[in-house]
């Protein structure tokens, strides 16, 4: 289940270069659900060698492991997952003074929030915040941002622990990944210098060919 928001704002001042902004809001939630196909299973019990005397191993295998469909879950699952993406827009003024046409540009592309809560677990319910972003700096590279943050605190052995950061002296969420990345897209015609076009379309005609491009653009 999903649903969009928009937010927007126009400017008073018709000299400004930011004319106006938009903000488009996308909240959705989802439940998903996997039942459990322990019946489906045999348990192996092996005693410990030497070491461990006394100890038992315990290991499940399915009579469909191996099969064209492989086998069935065999832990119940049910969770809630929620999200949100953002997305921002502005209409600014072209730098050419005799354009009077806005130019629509992307100032954020993608910004979201994606996180999901465990109701068959009996802790550690929630999961990581994940945190994914696309910021333009030019019509051809970008910025890739994304993070993950944790609710839970660790315990000495930084094992998580069923108590969450901030009830353990600790910040609201505790970063555990980040990274950056950019991405840059070349094509061909940026490497092209302007020619003037009417010149060649009247070299094509001359030379007995058409004055459209159902053959292609011409090459000079």
């Amino acid at each position: 289940v999903g649903t969009t928001i928009y937010g927007s704002w126009k400017s008073k001042n018709p000299d400004s270069k930011v004319q106006a902004l938009r903000h488009i809001i996308r909240p959705n939630i989802s439940y998903a659900a996997n039942p459990s196909f322990d019946q489906y299973y045999d348990r192996l019990v092996t005693e410990q060698g030497m070491d461990a005397p006394g100890r038992e191993e315990q290991q499940f295998y399915s009579r469909f492991d191996g099969t064209l469909f492989g086998a069935p879950g065999r832990n119940f699952s049910s969770s809630i997952n929620l999200g949100i993406q953002n997305n921002i827009e502005a209409k600014v003024r072209d730098r050419d003074s005799t354009k009077t046409e806005l130019k629509k540009i992307q100032i954020l592309k993608s910004l979201s929030f994606n996180t999901s809560y465990n109701l068959a677990g009996d802790s550690l319910n929630w999961s990581p915040l994940s945190v994914r972003g696309v910021i333009p700096i030019t019509k051809n590279i970008n910025i890739n941002l994304d993070a993950n943050f944790d609710p839970y605190a660790l315990d000495n052995n930084n094992n998580r622990i069923d108590r969450f950061n901030v009830s353990n002296g600790g910040s609201l969420l505790r970063l555990t990944r980040a990274g950056l990345r950019t991405s840059f897209r070349l094509s061909s015609t940026d490497f092209e210098k302007d020619t003037d076009t009417e010149d060649s379309d009247e070299r094509t005609l001359q030379n007995g060919g058409r004055d459209d491009d159902l053959f292609g653009a011409s090459i000079d």
